[in-house]
This record gives structure tokens, sequence and C-alpha cells, in this order.
């Protein structure tokens, strides 16, 4: 029996309790004790780890779950609610993203095609971490909750033309784009006749069965191979399987057995999205934050202008009030982690370079880190802009 993965599980859960419990003292996020413990077991920084692979794949779950349990909370009447948000709100800011990084970069001589990736890569954020937060904090359906929520969801599904589109900026174009996207509408158009006929005369037969069993852990089983199937249909659809995964819990949210589902999944949702927190900290190389130091510095606060500004802008152009638009663009600053996948995709297509790969980890990390500091007081800093403005406007 392979035992070394139980060795790197114990190790995993053994220094995070440490860190995590060391953080609270010291009243620094959870979220970060994870990325912190990612940062201490990466092969970069260590050996511990035998087989840091699996760690990956624990990841992998933990936002499948995560999401899951959103669509759960969800509805489809909630989100038909939330579609304006979805398209104005999602689009302007992965739009305004793409440009205002674009423009920016090139004015600091960088070539076209290399300025418009970094925009594609800056245009997403982190539905992990964000999601979270709203979740624990229970604004999850208030107003800038439900508009973050919608925003995140647009970046979901804007990953699959983004990512078809980065082979095209290299020089690379193997396939007609504008037919592939022609097919990505119509997937997403089957996914949602699929869900609703799900909804309205499979899933309440299927798990009226199940429960007849009266065995709770036979419900679990069903819940997990329902969300197993619909996670690897669309991911054999060209989609993510966190968009999937909220599909499935959209679906299991308009029957009798919604809440049900939730009591059974949240103990192992939380296990493993931890997973996913600490494997963003292990692709970190620390020495870059030595050898680039000013470099981090300088794109840190420039995404987090960038972020922010594009996100307050789509929260406006819904017509909230500056207030609650400040809150969405403080909670969507930070670098997402389909980012990573991007990022990877514009390094093999020699768009980015290693060293520029590195700094925009160094500087994925640390907003990513920064984002639990400042959704716990974005009441403070919305107040004190607001009353700035109002001081200048005066």
């Amino acid at each position: 029996m392979e035992l070394n993965v139980f060795y790197d599980i114990a190790i995993i859960f053994g220094l995070a309790v440490t860190v995590v419990v060391l953080f609270n003292y010291l009243k620094i996020p959870h979220l970060v004790g994870y990325l912190i413990t990612g940062i201490l077991l990466s092969p970069n920084t260590s050996s511990i780890l035998s087989h840091a692979h699996d760690v990956e794949i624990f990841a992998e779950i933990g936002v499948v779950l995560l999401l899951f349990t959103i669509g759960l909370e969800f509805s489809f009447t909630n989100l038909k609610r939330i579609s304006k948000f979805i398209l104005v709100g999602g689009g302007f800011q992965v739009l305004l993203t793409i440009v205002l990084t674009a423009i920016l970069i090139i004015l600091m001589g960088r070539p076209v095609d290399e300025s418009v990736f970094w925009g594609f890569v800056l245009a997403l954020s982190s539905s992990a971490i964000v999601i979270k937060m709203l979740q624990d904090r229970m604004e999850i359906t208030s107003s800038h909750g439900s508009i973050t929520l919608a925003i995140l969801l647009f970046q979901d599904v804007m990953i699959v033309p983004l990512m078809l589109l980065t082979p095209i900026l290299a020089g690379q174009v193997e396939k007609n784009v504008g037919i592939e996207i022609g097919w990505l509408i119509l997937k997403i158009i089957v996914i949602g006749g699929v869900a609703f006929l799900l909804t309205k005369y499979v899933i309440p037969r299927f798990f009226r069965q199940v429960l007849k069993t009266k065995s709770q852990e036979v419900f679990l089983i069903a819940t997990l191979f329902f969300v197993i199937i619909i996670t690897l249909s669309t991911y054999h659809l060209g989609l993510s399987m966190a968009l999937g995964a909220f599909v499935a819990g959209l679906i299991i949210s308009e029957t009798d057995y919604n809440r049900m589902a939730i009591s059974c999944i949240l103990p192992f949702r939380y296990v493993f999205i931890s997973f996913f927190f600490i494997s963003m900290g292990m692709l970190l190389d620390y020495h870059i934050f030595l050898d680039e130091f000013l470099l981090v510095i300088f794109w840190f606060l420039f995404i987090l202008l960038v972020k922010t500004t594009a996100a307050f802008g789509a929260a406006r152009l819904l017509k909230v009030d500056r207030k609650t638009a400040l809150i969405v663009g403080f909670s969507l600053a930070q670098i997402g982690e389909f980012s990573f996948i991007l990022a990877q995709s514009g390094l093999e297509n020699k768009l980015i370079s290693e060293t520029n790969y590195q700094i925009f980890l160094a500087v994925s990390i640390m907003t990513m880190a920064l984002t639990p500091f400042i959704l716990e007081n974005k009441a403070k800093m919305t107040d004190l802009f607001v009353r700035k403005q109002l001081a200048n406007a005066g």
C-alpha cells in the first residue's frame, strides 16, 4: 500500500493547524495561514512533501465543492434575478480590465500581444476566496454580494474564450475562433436546457427513491455521484468543472432536498478548500521576492488599482451607489485561480517569460493574501473613500 500520500496529508494538516492557530492569535485571517502553509511546503522552499501533485487534486475537489454549495444556496430564481448583473456587469468588468491593462502596459513599451494577454490574465478574480469570505460573513445575497457573485460567474465562463484567444495572440492560429465561440454559446444553452429538464423531471424523482433507503450516507453518495456527473459533463464540453458544480447545485436547490445536501457536503468542502489555498502557496518560488522586489511591489499596486477601478466601473454601470460599487471593486481586486491556467498557457505560447511568470505568481499570492483583510475592513475603507470624495467635492 502506498503510504506516502498519508504522510503528506499528515504533514499538511499538522503544519496548517500550527500556522492557523498562530495566525489566529495574531488576528490574521485563516486563509492567509493556508497560503503561508503552502509557501513553506513548496518544492521551491523545501523537499518535505513527496507527492505535491496530490495536493493539486484535492484543491480541484475543494473548488468544485465550494461552487456546488454556492449553487445549493442560490437558485434559478435568484440567478434570473441577477442575470443583468452577470451579462452587463461581468461583461463590462472583463472588457474594461483588458482595455485598461493593455493600454497601460503598451505605454510602458511592451508589445501589443503581451499587453493584451496580461489584460486577459488580470480580468479574472478568485471565486474560491471571495465566495468563501462572502459566505462566512453571510453577505452572498446582499447587494454587493449579488453583483460580486454575478461578475465571478461571468469570469468563470470567460476562461474558455480567453484560452481560445491566447494562441491567436501568439500567432499560432489552429482553429476558427468564431466557430469555437459559437460552439461555446451553444454549449451554454444546451447546459441550461438540460439543467431545466433535470430539475423538472429527473432529480426530484431520483432523490425520492434514494431517500426511501432512510440512509444519510446513501443520500450523500447519490449527491456526490450527481455532482461528479455534471462537472465531468461540463468539462468534456470544454467548460470549467467549477461551472458544472455550480449548475449541479442550482439543480438540487430547486428540489426539497437542498438543505439536506448542504448539511452533508459542508464538512467535506471545508477540508478540501483548504487544500486549494495551500496549493496556491506551493506554486510560489520565494526567491523572486529577493531578486525582483521592486518589480513585485510595482505590479502588486498596479493590479490592485486596475482591478478595483474596473470592478468599480462595472458596478456603477449597474446603477448602484458609490459605496456598494467600491465594495465590489475591493472584493474583486485579487488575481483569480483561473488566471494561473491562463498564465501557464501564455508561458507555453511564449507570450511571457519565465521571470515574468514567477513575478506574476508572487504578486498573485500577495493579492490573494490581502483579500481577507480587505473584505474584513471594507466598511471602514469605503467610508474613508466616500468621505474624501465628499470633502473634495465641497
